[in-house]
């Protein structure tokens, strides 16, 4: 691949951006190349969390200035096209079946923020600054709006949205942005230990946990919104992983899926 990196090591999954040169920008090909891996990668059973990271030293600096140049020689129904391409790459990690961190080095401008916010758990380093600055090119940010939303509230959602000043690791811990700061430690040893904790979930329950968030995400008052819950319940109580589970607390030991002599602390 020419934009992306992608890789599996003691059930993590890595996805890095490599454009480094470009303080991996993303630009078409790099979408296409991430909705294409996602896309392979759904059923993969080899992994229980995916990092997504940038390659170098900085995450990403957001949708690459010189592609959005090249929109304004393209009709309208190309820039749709585009801004679909965008559509897809947000919704494919946000429904990513696994757990899915967003390690995020030095800044994160705009499309950036929007692979923050479709991610489930995000850390980010200490020093790191966040910005929404379309209003500022003039542009308005549609396409990450629906994720921003639903991971920071109206609320803050505003403010950053409308005010395009950037803010710090801090502001956006204390906004619901980000989870986890890499206060004292390399940011990677900090992701991993979050990434170890999540694995230590049982495969099967990691993704349907996943599912039920995402089913409540769209109605939570719905009334068939109960009886999913209370039939994803059932099914796990009776599932393999589930006797497994419980036979293995009462017997004092690690269940089968899990033979860690230690769970990481985040």
């Amino acid at each position: 691949m020419k934009t992306i990196k992608f890789y599996i090591e003691d059930r993590i999954a890595f996805l890095g951006l490599n454009r480094p040169e470009k303080k991996n920008a993303i630009n078409k090909t790099m979408i296409e190349e991430i909705i294409g891996t996602l896309a392979e990668n759904k059923a993969n059973r080899n992994f229980r969390v995916l990092v997504i990271y940038g390659e170098s030293d900085h995450f990403c600096s957001g949708a690459d200035l010189e592609w959005m140049k090249a929109g304004i020689q393209q009709s309208k129904t190309e820039n749709i096209d585009d801004a679909k391409l965008f559509n897809t790459l947000f919704e494919s990690i946000h429904t990513f079946p696994t757990p899915v961190i967003c390690e995020v080095k030095k800044s994160a401008f705009g499309g950036a923020v929007g692979l923050m916010a479709s991610a489930d758990i995000v850390v980010c380093e200490a020093c790191s600054t966040f910005a929404f600055p379309e209003v500022k090119l003039g542009i308005i940010p549609a396409t990450i709006a629906p994720y921003i939303i639903s991971k920071m509230g109206n609320s803050n959602a505003r403010k950053r949205l409308l005010i395009p000043n950037p803010f710090t690791a801090k502001e956006a811990q204390a906004e619901s942005l980000v989870h986890f700061i890499a206060d004292n430690v390399p940011i990677r040893e900090k992701t991993l230990s979050i990434a170890q904790a999540v694995a230590q979930g049982a495969p099967d329950a990691l993704i349907q946990t996943k599912a039920l968030i995402q089913r409540l995400e769209e109605c939570v008052d719905d009334e068939s919104a109960f009886l999913f819950c209370a039939r994803m319940i059932a099914n796990a109580r009776i599932s393999s992983e589930g006797q497994e589970g419980v036979k293995a607390f009462f017997e004092k030991r690690k269940p089968a899926w899990n033979n860690e002599e230690n769970i990481p602390s985040v």
